[in-house]
């Protein structure tokens, strides 16, 4: 008996060896695991992105030029890069043919981007990504509204609601349960968020072409948006496959059999798919927006290198929220992007005269500690 409980311990290797590959997994640091690594800087790149858009978004909005851009043309724009890198990366995934094996690079490149354009588009469901691409495309004018009202730190501030907002939209719509020590975590975050806020607001005086109700009211409604859409962009990344129904009996015809399970998508095909939706939303916004001023003037005047760098650092913020989504969770984001806000503050301090009060120190403090009391929950 001894014998045969053992030899059929040694065949059924799902639950003690599972369980001791998981502790082992569990006590490999970060540096040392791949799927940890890509995590880890995922969300660093993440938190210097937030940082850096916001001071260039500032900066594009307020310098003294001829022709100031339209934020619509740049919405647009941002879209449009955030859906050529999507595809590359989606076709970096692909596996090549082997029937183009002996065939040049470009030839190659060129199969692989129309595989990787064919997986995505080809999808029935794809249709579910127009909520979240319309609100997406809301979400990035809204931001450049935000930011010609409001100080970049304030404008860091006051946009890490969309934490709570996040952690709202993750309980109704994902059905995630929270532990004690992450609503414990949520809302030393949204005290510390309140302490910088009333640091940096109270005591410095407005200034000219400042106008913060207009600027907190684009802030708002921008994180109500970010963190539906980005809740329901996970719902509809992390939605497994179904699998495939029995087999009917030889010579009989399965009636009301559900149709064959689909292979899952990439996450890269995921955002392409949302980045056509959001650039084709965003261009028509533009064209009903600023449509007669862009025929006047000519489409993307006032386009300078500081508008350019800011295009390219909102599409890859929409491409670092995906690896986020596919390596970690929108919450876990959240808090990433409160740890740029304290950066951003920072470095206002440092290049805007902005000042730094004991008030804000304590803040954020708690923001920190904070985004390390969810982790180790």
């Amino acid at each position: 008996m001894r014998t045969r409980s053992s030899l059929r311990a040694r065949q059924q290797p799902g639950t003690s060896a599972t369980a001791a590959r998981g502790g082992a997994d569990a006590a490999v640091p970060w540096y040392a695991s791949p799927m940890k690594r890509a995590k880890a800087i995922s969300l660093a790149v993440l938190m210097v992105q937030n940082s850096a858009l916001t001071l260039a978004m500032r900066y594009s909005r307020t310098r003294k030029t001829a022709h100031r851009y339209h934020p619509s043309e740049a919405v647009v724009m941002s879209e449009v890069v955030k859906l050529i890198i999507s595809l590359a990366l989606a076709a970096k995934a692909q596996e090549p043919r082997p029937a183009m094996a002996g065939r040049g690079l470009l030839a190659r490149v060129a199969d692989r981007y129309v595989g990787a354009a064919r997986d995505a588009y080809a999808e029935p469901g794809s249709y579910v990504l127009l909520v979240p691409a319309a609100l997406y495309a809301v979400q990035n004018n809204l931001q450049y509204v935000a930011a010609s009202n409001l100080e970049p730190a304030v404008f860091q501030v006051l946009y890490q609601m969309k934490v709570l907002t996040t952690a709202f939209f993750s309980v109704v719509l994902l059905k995630r349960e929270l532990k004690p020590a992450q609503w414990s975590a949520i809302a030393l975050l949204a005290a510390g968020l309140a302490t910088v806020g009333s640091a940096t607001t109270g005591p410095s005086a407005p200034k000219p072409g400042v106008n913060f109700a207009v600027g907190f009211a684009a802030v708002f409604a921008a994180c109500c948006s970010s963190g539906f859409s980005s809740v329901y962009f996970e719902r509809v990344v992390k939605q497994r496959s179904r699998p495939l129904p029995k087999a009917p009996p030889r010579g009989r015809v399965a009636r009301d059999a559900p149709p064959p399970a689909r292979k899952p998508i990439s996450v890269w095909a995921r955002n392409a798919q949302m980045a056509t939706f959001s650039s084709t939303i965003a261009f028509t916004g533009a064209l009903l927006k600023d449509g007669d001023a862009i025929r006047a003037r000519g489409a993307l005047a006032g386009f300078s290198p500081i508008v350019w760098c800011t295009v390219v650092l909102q599409a890859g913020g929409g491409l670092c929220t995906a690896a986020v989504i596919a390596y970690a969770d929108n919450l876990l984001k959240g808090f990433a992007t409160g740890g740029s806000m304290v950066i951003s503050v920072l470095a206002s301090h440092l290049f805007l005269d902005f000042h730094v009060s004991p008030t804000f120190v304590a803040g954020a403090a708690a923001v920190l500690g904070s985004i390390h009391l969810y982790s180790k929950a």
